[in-house]
């Protein structure tokens, strides 16, 4: 399907994956043909790629759709905005009977982020807030340290949010799947590295893969290898609360002395499951080497071990490092240095 909009010279970003009633794969995702500037397209299996026809100025950035079908057609949200100094973004939402005929684009509110599904109104703000409008009421998905650049949702289940964006502290990606009917969250990475902006269907993963020196030089690709990681990341809470009033201490079971008193880290550190989960790694990833497929396993364990050890700021550093660099370049990771940081942590007071 993606060989379609894979051309010379053409970016390819935001990709949204959907069936329609048909049962057809249908792919909405933004195209550039020059830097920065992207415009709404839409390829259905079975045909060729086509511009979203929005009535909007050729001036006008248009990007992050989403869309839902029903009975009485075809329903998309964007976000579209001027790309002057001091640029408006706002989420539209626009009609129609088929993909060709569209009423004009509503604006709904100013935002840089966010959706509309039937009833579900999404939006976020530049650092770290999700706000949902639904039946449910009014409340917020928050990411304590996250800057946020996309929100979208899983077409196969619209309460799975998928929230894009950039950690502050270390400049790292990441997209987190957040369950608005449970509260579980999961980090994606697909091919080794953090998922950008992706879209999930079913076992399907497409994610906005860079490959030039731009931030924004990206094609969509289909992931060959997805993998996803419990988190602990995202804290809820109703609208009126108080920023961060969901955020709790809860010490891990295997230590109940684990926490410090003037930390807050955003998963429970426990100096007994990272040593747990490396020695884990350590064992996987031997027998990797004598030919038996772990390596997944053995990345998992190793970024378990790293969101395990929060509280101790040089051993998660050292196993977050250790981890990129066993993805991308295949480099085993020192346990001896493992060692000698858990000793430390273990007998810091």
């Amino acid at each position: 399907m993606l060989e379609k909009i894979i051309q010379d010279k053409t970016m390819t970003h935001m990709p949204f994956l959907m069936r329609d009633a048909d049962g057809r794969s249908v792919l909405f995702y933004c195209n550039s043909t020059e830097p920065g500037m992207w415009k709404l397209h839409v390829l259905v299996e079975g045909s060729e790629p086509r511009r979203l026809q929005t009535g909007f100025s050729s001036q006008t950035i248009e990007c992050s759709p989403t869309a839902w079908q029903d009975e009485t057609g075809w329903h998309v949200s964007f976000i579209a905005g001027n790309g002057d100094v001091g640029p408006r973004y706002r989420l539209y939402r626009m009609d129609g009977a088929s993909l060709d005929q569209f009423t004009k684009p509503v604006a709904i509110r100013m935002t840089k982020t966010g959706f509309i599904f039937k009833d579900r109104l999404v939006h976020g703000e530049p650092n770290d807030l999700v706000h949902i409008i639904d039946h449910v009421g009014d409340r917020d998905v928050e990411l304590p340290g996250a800057r946020l650049y996309r929100i979208a949702y899983r077409a196969d289940e619209p309460s799975h949010l998928l929230i894009s964006g950039e950690w502050l502290r270390d400049n790292d990606l990441f997209t987190l799947e957040y369950d608005l009917n449970t509260g579980r969250q999961y980090f994606i990475e697909c091919d080794g590295q953090p998922a950008y902006k992706c879209t999930i269907l079913d076992d399907i993963v497409m994610y906005a893969h860079r490959y030039g020196k731009g931030f924004e030089d990206r094609v969509i690709r289909q992931a060959s290898v997805t993998l996803k990681q419990t988190a602990k990341c995202a804290l809820w809470r109703f609208a009126n609360q108080p920023t961060g009033a969901s955020l709790r201490q809860v010490a891990c079971k295997c230590n109940p002395n684990a926490l410090g008193a003037k930390l807050e880290p955003t998963r429970e550190s426990c100096i007994e499951c990272v040593e747990k989960h490396i020695g884990a790694a350590y064992v996987l990833l031997g027998e990797t080497h004598d030919g038996y497929a772990y390596r997944l396993r053995a990345i998992g364990h190793l970024h378990e071990a790293e969101d395990e050890s929060q509280r101790w700021l040089a051993l998660h550093i050292a196993l977050r490092n250790a981890r990129r660099q066993y993805q991308q370049q295949g480099t085993m990771p020192d346990w001896q240095k493992f060692e000698k940081l858990i000793d430390k942590a273990r007998n810091a007071k």
